[in-house]
């Protein structure tokens, strides 16, 4: 097997049998059309004169390990450095630089790289990022490290350029069936210029959830990175109260020229509101973004509804009650709705519960509120303001979020 650790450096001998340089490169040019790109030629050290030389593939008599054999004089075959953007430097661009291995859900290096003959033509077909790359590297090599050490090779044809930086394992479309935490994991292990980078090769709604997934003080960080343009319509695509979330993160200059940025849309209104409240309160910490129904509509007629609004929500399971002028009553389990008769009014499918149904004041403690929650078994609670009109609902989620940050 032919590997780049084994050609970088070797020495290039031409027809007459002299060394007039050595490898210090190798281009690939990136095709489509073909599963392995093939190698253009290689840059060399050239001894004369002290300069990089390129020497294109088809002058190579024999890729031999440790030593380039020309099938003509050097002279003869220096060229100009080809300059095209499909043309890729394998020491700058791939070497090295950290791939997403989603067989193993984790981020490793390009430690070495594997090339072989496709249709009697010399291409990559192979990035081994196992330690006996690495070891191959630094010049180890024999039985016994092959004993201790396994090959890991990812065919290139399952590799993608994106934005010449950042190389994925698949394409990003596959990504998206990935559950956004476990693609917040891969994010969290890359440095901020791969992990933008990153983000922007997605869809903005896959982004947008991904970010609400990340570790706080890497979300400040690559939120940042991405520049107020680019973070604003990844924005528009989060929660309320995610969007609050990270508003609350970022420094005062940042988030007042993120949140200038933001359609002036019924969101931002909702959150400009929920900035209001302290973030430790059931204010700054509830969501607007819940479904209610009222008393007096039937079930066909609340079902009809829940389905205009359902695509604005991750998930639905219960629906708030609110009389004509949104005062709150209660809640029905989504279960229950469905499953109550279509003629039936909300008011007489909903839950009679034996005492009132807790609720919570905006400037409500997040200690008194999971003391509640706990108390009470409950996975949200109502908030409801001085006139008892429903101004939103905390979960569960957002208290433990709250609590443990890091989980």
């Amino acid at each position: 097997m032919l590997f780049f650790s084994t050609i970088l450096d070797a020495p290039v001998r031409d027809s007459v049998e002299e060394v007039g340089g050595k490898v210090i490169d190798v281009l690939i040019r990136i095709n489509h059309d073909r599963e392995f790109p093939p190698v253009v030629g290689f840059v060399i050290k050239h001894f004369k004169s002290k300069k990089a030389r390129f020497i294109p593939a088809s002058a190579v008599e024999n890729w031999g390990i440790g030593e380039i054999e020309l099938s003509k004089k050097l002279n003869d075959v220096l060229s100009h450095m080809p300059v095209s953007e499909d043309i890729v430097s394998l020491k700058n661009t791939v070497l090295d630089k950290q791939i997403v291995d989603l067989t193993g859900m984790r981020v490793v290096r390009v430690n070495d790289l594997e090339f072989g003959s496709v249709q009697k033509v010399m291409c990559l077909i192979a990035i081994d990022v196992s330690t006996r790359g690495l070891l191959r590297r630094m010049g180890l090599r024999g039985q016994t490290i092959n004993n201790f050490f396994h090959p890991h090779l990812l065919e290139w044809k399952n590799v993608r350029l994106v934005d010449n930086k950042l190389h994925l394992s698949i394409g990003a479309e596959e990504l998206v069936k990935l559950h956004p935490a476990d693609i917040a994991n891969i994010v969290e292990k890359m440095n901020v210029s791969q992990g933008s980078v990153f983000l922007q090769s997605l869809d903005k709604s896959v982004a947008a959830r991904v970010i609400e997934e990340l570790q706080p003080d890497i979300k400040k960080i690559l939120v940042r990175s991405l520049g107020t343009e680019r973070a604003a319509a990844l924005m528009e695509k989060m929660s309320v109260d995610e969007l609050v979330d990270l508003i609350q993160l970022l420094p005062g200059r940042d988030s007042h020229e993120l949140m200038s940025k933001l359609p002036l849309d019924s969101k931002t209104q909702k959150v400009k509101k929920i900035l209001e409240y302290d973030e430790d309160t059931a204010g700054g910490l509830m969501t607007t973004e819940y479904v209610a129904v009222r008393q007096d509509m039937t079930i066909e007629q609340a079902i009809e509804e829940i389905k205009k609004v359902s695509h604005q929500h991750h998930s639905i399971q219960f629906v708030y009650v609110t009389d004509e002028s949104a005062k709150f009553l209660g809640v029905i389990s989504l279960r229950n709705l469905i499953l109550a008769n279509r003629a039936q009014k909300v008011k007489d499918a909903m839950r009679k519960p034996n005492r009132r149904l807790p609720t919570g004041k905006a400037d409500q403690s997040l200690g008194s509120l999971a003391a509640m929650m706990t108390k009470y078994n409950l996975l949200s609670l109502a908030v409801l303001d001085k006139d008892k009109k429903l101004i939103g609902v905390v979960t569960v989620d957002d208290i433990m979020r709250r609590l443990v940050p890091k989980a």
